[in-house]
């Protein structure tokens, strides 16, 4: 969706911009490439090392115009201190390059050993499985994979480690297709896998912890763009827009307001934008991302 980020996040030509999942610097060469004859400027953030060096290489014709950085975006005012930002761009998606990477087990295509940690510091599912109680497994299954076959699955996977110590994505695989339909069983397996990525990575609170942040750094006028990948990360996101574009929080029932509050985003995107059949075409993985954008504005409150 990069010509759509293009268009919805870049409001200012001389602007300085934050790609917070920059990764191996897909959308942030987009955007460097589409205003060469202006200023703007870019610093890419990643948790991952190895993306980030891609990354360097990369951009590297762009010189002074991007600089690098090392970090959970969950961490953002960490790391960016002493200005405001015309805008922030969050795409949540896994990368190729960490799918590609079966030292680190994110997909069940592949076996593999089990580890899912985007970062150093991420969790290691081996670790949990190994460790975890049978109805805390079923948790993570039910919380960030909304998998309705949470407590079989689980039991499936607290049966198999009683005989073997599950350390390949192989044996996951296993377990999962012991209880699962055959037709049902890549569903399952695509949902299991999110949620243990989504456990391992805290994905869910880093994105419920940068989005004040980020709207806190916003110059006015600046905007924030987040492509999410399925529903848990989408609610986040909307439920943080609507709650900034509102003047008072207060319930219906009371007379006058008392929480002082004053909106501080204008939602662009009402309703999501999809990427088109295109854009699907060429990458399948992409026919589950949602664009989100909203708008600091000025609130002279």
């Amino acid at each position: 969706m990069k010509k759509e980020v293009l268009e919805l996040l870049i409001t200012n030509p001389k602007g300085l911009y934050v790609d917070c999942t920059v990764g191996t610097g897909g959308h942030t060469e987009e955007i460097l490439k589409a205003s060469t004859n202006q200023n703007v400027s870019i610093i890419g953030m990643d948790r991952d090392g190895l993306a980030l060096d891609i990354a360097g290489k990369r951009l590297k014709e762009y010189g002074e115009r991007v600089r690098l950085i090392q970090g959970n975006f969950r961490d953002i005012e960490k790391y960016l201190t002493g200005r405001e930002y015309d805008g922030f761009l969050l795409d949540l998606g896994i990368s190729s390059l960490q799918l590609a990477d079966s030292s680190r087990g994110f997909s069940y295509m592949k076996d593999a050993p089990i580890d899912m940690a985007m970062g150093e510091d991420g969790h290691s599912v081996r670790k949990m499985l190994a460790g975890a109680t049978q109805k805390e497994i079923s948790r993570i299954l039910k919380e960030y994979g909304e998998e309705r076959r949470h407590r079989m699955i689980a039991k499936s996977i607290a049966r198999m480690r009683d005989t073997e110590e599950i350390v390949r994505t192989g044996q996951l695989v296993e377990a999962v297709k012991e209880v699962i339909y055959p037709n049902k069983v890549y569903g399952a397996l695509s949902r299991v896998f999110q949620a243990f990525r989504i456990w391992a990575n805290e994905e869910l609170d880093n994105l419920r912890l940068f989005l004040p942040q980020a709207l806190g750094l916003l110059n006015t006028r600046g905007r924030i763009a987040i492509i999410s990948y399925h529903s848990l990360e989408d609610r986040i996101v909307k439920r943080f827009f609507v709650q900034e574009e509102k003047d008072c929080i207060c319930p219906p029932s009371f007379p006058v307001c008392v929480c002082d509050k004053h909106a501080e985003l204008r939602i662009i995107t009402r309703k999501p934008v999809l990427p088109s059949q295109l854009e699907i075409e060429k990458n399948t993985r992409a026919r589950s991302a949602k664009l989100r954008v909203a708008e600091r504005i000025r609130n002279d409150q």
